[in-house]
This record gives C-alpha cells, structure tokens and sequence, in this order.
C-alpha cells in the first residue's frame, strides 16, 4: 500500500480544496445561466480508486453541463490549441422524478483538455473539470438500466478500447446517481427531472488528434460517434 492510499481520505464537500473549487465552478455555472445558456446536467471525475486515493477523496467530484458546450452526434469538436487533449467515452444516467434515481441510460462522450494535474484540484475545479465539450442525443429516450453495461469505443471504424463490464471503472450507475445528488446538496443546488449525469470515463482516458472519427457504443443502449477537427 502506498502512502497516498494509506492516507486518510475525507469527503469532496469537506475538503478545502473542493468547497473553494466548487464556488468558483458554480459562480461560472450560474453566469453562463444569466446569459442565456440552458442546463444539462451534471458531470463526475475522479472517481476511480487510483484517483480518490491520490486525491485523498471519498468519491467523485462533480461539474456541469450546459447547451454551450454540446455537440450533436456526428458533430465536429474542434481541438486546435488544446494542451492534452483527451476523449472519455462514458454512460449518461438520466435523472428520475423529483431530480432523483435512475430514469435509464444512454451513451454520451466527453472531450477534455487535461491541462493541468488532477492534484491541482481547485483549479481544475474552478475550469470545470477540463470539460471542453459533450456528445449527447438530447432526442434518445433513455434505455432502462440493466446490468452488466458493456462499452465498447471505435476510432476510425476499428476497435479502440472496449469493457464488458463499465461499473467495475465508474461505479454502480445508481450509486453515481444518488451521490451526485448529495454531494449538489452540500453546495446548495437541487438536481431535477430529466437532467443527465454523465459518469466519467468507462476505461481509461483516450488521447486523440485531429482527423480522428471516434464512436462510443453502450451494448443495448445506443451508439454516439463524433469527429475530431
């Protein structure tokens, strides 16, 4: 055991770091509201025991989404000037009644610029989690939830990664759902109906460069796909 994942860990809304970080990302998050953009929901990071132990965390941290950063499926993401950029295929939990439980699931991706390192956890926070942009289909109707969830990722048109079973990187998909609603609580803010959470990357995150056509499939669930410019 390592010194980092012997150390003790305490919970994101009672560490420093994260309340001073979470005040600046919601600050950002209700800016972009006041000027017109329309939330989506909500996103988790490090959430993997490599991660939390290194951190010194009980669980994931969480971000936001809104409509300024959304990309169609198929859409292009534009990654020009980007430091580290990195694609994370992931699962959208859709949120239930009252902002709560698991409605179903869908596919999502997110494009990330890892510019700075997870350690730097109120800056990487106040950034938004390096979220740069998000693939969803706001049309899908979510799938009911059915355990395992395999994921599998192409890159032009050739397996790139695959898992046959994403809880065991991510978490159970009702556990992420329920902790991101407690954790928003701790900061003030009340998840609602029909809001997504997307669960963080199901393998480990895939670098990418321009020219690239990447498609995420959920085994049962859907297939998203967007190109990388």
């Amino acid at each position: 055991m390592t010194e980092a994942e012997a150390a003790p860990r305490i919970d994101p809304w009672d560490d420093p770091r994260v309340v001073a970080g979470m005040e600046k990302l919601l600050a950002n998050r209700a800016a972009l509201l006041a000027e017109g953009a329309t939330p989506i929901g909500w996103k988790l990071a490090f959430g993997t025991d490599a991660a939390m132990a290194k951190l010194g965390t009980t669980g994931p941290v969480v971000g936001f989404l809104t409509d300024r950063t959304l990309i169609a499926p198929g859409g292009a993401c534009p990654i020009a000037g980007w430091t580290v950029p990195k694609l994370e295929p992931e699962i959208a939990i859709h949120l239930g009644p009252g902002g709560e439980g698991v409605a179903g699931i869908s596919a999502a991706i997110e494009l990330a610029d890892a510019d700075q390192p997870p350690t730097e956890l109120e800056s990487v926070l106040a950034g938004d989690i390096y979220h740069r942009a998000v693939v969803l289909d706001r049309e899908a109707v979510p799938t009911p939830l059915a355990h395992p969830v395999a994921a599998r990722i192409e890159r032009d048109g050739e397996e790139y990664a695959t898992t046959a079973d994403a809880e065991a990187e991510v978490g159970r998909i009702e556990a992420l759902a329920a902790w991101t609603v407690d954790y928003l609580r701790h900061f003030g803010i009340e998840t609602a109906a029909g809001e997504v959470v997307i669960s963080g990357s199901v393998v480990t995150l895939l670098d990418i460069a321009p020219g690239q056509h990447l498609r995420n499939t959920i085994d049962g669930v859907g297939t998203l796909d967007v190109w990388i410019t």
